[in-house]
């Protein structure tokens, strides 16, 4: 079937579907051979990322990403193709680039950026062999990949505090008497504590994806898609103050009666799925078209569709060394040091100069995954007391790890309701200190990651040495010190007779 359109004076036969350029079954079928013989090969990366979605309600999303970004393609395919697949330079340096970072996650066990770059490989590897013209048509589709990647839980502390501040700020202005203590929250008739489950992150995340796919498919503008997802991620956090605030309003009102176990779960979810709603409906009445209606966007400069190596199978070759070479350094180089740990064992108690043992209290950090820990208590002359904690880890490797989301350094019973970085206590580096309660009772803990030789407060700077020496083939032993105490001087006197770094070093030679 045929129809004439003038142009020009004069007329030209078009085909309702226009026939594809021939070099798209040998583009799609060298794409789909290299993104499977790269899951194969990270299939334990791949495997991780599934498991987060089937076992974590906050990335159940993550199952629909896949399908939600190949729906977007297949929207356009009438407009792909009119484009002639071409191989793409760029695509092939932005795989390296996404290889290197594997292998940095990799070498720090960061499994967050192990997943991200999994991801953008196979990014890099649609715009390579598809060529920048089609890349620059499903720009939105690719980007959307980077939403089965399950990140997020960084975002939880700040958000609880966040939470916190703004749902006393709201009880305050109303003339609320409360006391604010961190993510504690204290009226006349109750206590409440901004919990992680209550900091917002699945309603973020959630709403955020939402957004990302309503102003792909709403908006022409570019302002608009932006504008839109702004508003997208600001809007859950702020929505998530007024929602605690609401919570803690009800619960007074009533006494305590409302607004706790499954009132408050109720609450929330109709609360979010309220404000959700309301944002699809106010960004549809800006829409500039139909939801999906592509038919008017620019057409791509024929300038553009030249670009890059035309399709050859030879020239195709560099991006499946790629894909091998990654896997096979980090097999070689990068793997675990002849021997195996003897599996977790205590650590000797350190002796230290002007204070004798004492029985430690109810503080348990928990390092579950450390092949050595010690946790002694220790008394002064004057009385004072202090808990010393110390897990060591010969070498890291997955699940072994002195930064991992296992690890909790309040332990059973104890809540953090601050956390700051402090300078050069008992002449230390800087260490982050950690206020927790449990009842009336508190306690400061001061603690510090110890990797290759190196103390520092940041779990990214932890990481980046770990990375940066286990990518040389080199792996350091690490360990995390922690002491607790009552008050900051009491850490300055221990610290000035206590050596941390020597009993590391010898922990180390054992």
């Amino acid at each position: 079937m045929t129809q004439r359109a003038d142009m020009d004076g004069g007329y030209y036969a078009a085909t309702a579907t226009p026939p594809a350029d021939p070099a798209w079954p040998r583009a799609v079928a060298c794409f789909a051979a290299t993104a499977a013989l790269l899951v194969a090969l990270l299939h334990d990366v791949a495997g991780a990322m599934v498991h987060t979605w089937s076992t974590n309600v906050t990335y159940n999303h993550g199952f629909l990403v896949l399908p939600t970004s190949l729906y977007l393609v297949w929207l356009r395919r009438d407009e792909l193709r009119r484009l002639t697949p071409r191989l793409e330079p760029l695509g092939l340096a932005a795989l390296a680039a996404m290889m290197l970072a594997w292998l940095l996650g990799r070498a720090g066990d960061v499994l967050a950026v192990e997943e991200t770059a999994l991801v953008g490989m196979l990014v890099a590897l649609s715009v390579f062999f598809f060529g920048r013209a089609v890349a620059r048509r499903i720009a939105f589709p690719l980007a959307f990949l980077f939403f089965m990647v399950p990140v997020g839980d960084a975002l939880i502390p700040p958000l609880q505090d966040f939470t916190a501040v703004f749902a006393v700020a709201l009880l305050r202005l109303i003339g609320i008497p409360v006391f604010h203590d961190g993510i504690m929250i204290e009226i006349p008739n109750g206590l409440f504590r901004v919990a992680e489950a209550c900091a917002g992150i699945r309603f973020l995340i959630a709403n955020l994806v939402i957004s990302a796919l309503f102003a792909h498919l709403a908006y022409t503008r570019r302002w608009k898609f932006w504008l839109f997802l702004v508003i997208g991620f600001t809007l859950p956090i702020v929505a998530n103050g007024f929602r605690a605030f609401g919570i803690i309003l009800i619960a007074h009102l009533t006494d305590g009666r409302l607004a706790a176990g499954v009132d408050h779960l109720v609450y929330g979810w109709v609360f979010f799925s309220v404000v959700m709603i309301l944002l699809l409906v106010i960004g549809n009445s800006f829409a500039d078209r139909r939801l999906g209606d592509f038919s008017r966007e620019a057409a791509v400069p024929p300038a553009a569709s030249r670009r890059g190596w035309s399709w050859r199978l030879p020239l195709a070759l560099p991006a499946v060394l790629v894909v091998l070479a990654g896997p096979a350094y980090a097999w070689t180089v990068m793997g675990p040091p002849d021997g195996t740990s003897a599996g977790p064992a205590a650590l000797p108690t350190p002796g230290v100069a002007g204070w004798t043992a004492a029985p430690p209290t109810d503080w348990r950090p928990a390092f579950p995954g450390a092949d050595g820990t010690v946790l002694a208590g220790f008394r002064n002359p004057e009385g004072r007391t202090a808990e010393l904690f110390v897990a060591h880890y010969a070498y890291q490797r997955q699940g072994s790890e002195v930064v991992y989301y296992a690890n909790r350094l309040e332990g059973d019973g104890w809540t953090r309701v601050e956390s700051r970085t402090v300078e050069g206590v008992g002449g230390m580096p800087p260490g982050r200190l950690d206020r927790m309660v449990r009842g009336q009772r508190q306690r400061l803990v001061l603690s510090w990651y110890w990797v290759g030789g190196r103390f520092t407060a940041s779990p990214y700077e932890a990481k980046l040495y770990q990375s940066l020496a286990t990518l040389l083939g080199i792996r350091p032993a690490a360990a995390l010190v922690a002491l607790s105490v009552e008050r900051p001087e009491d850490a300055a006197r221990f610290l000035d007779t206590f050596a941390p770094e020597s009993y590391l070093e010898q922990a180390a030679a054992r």
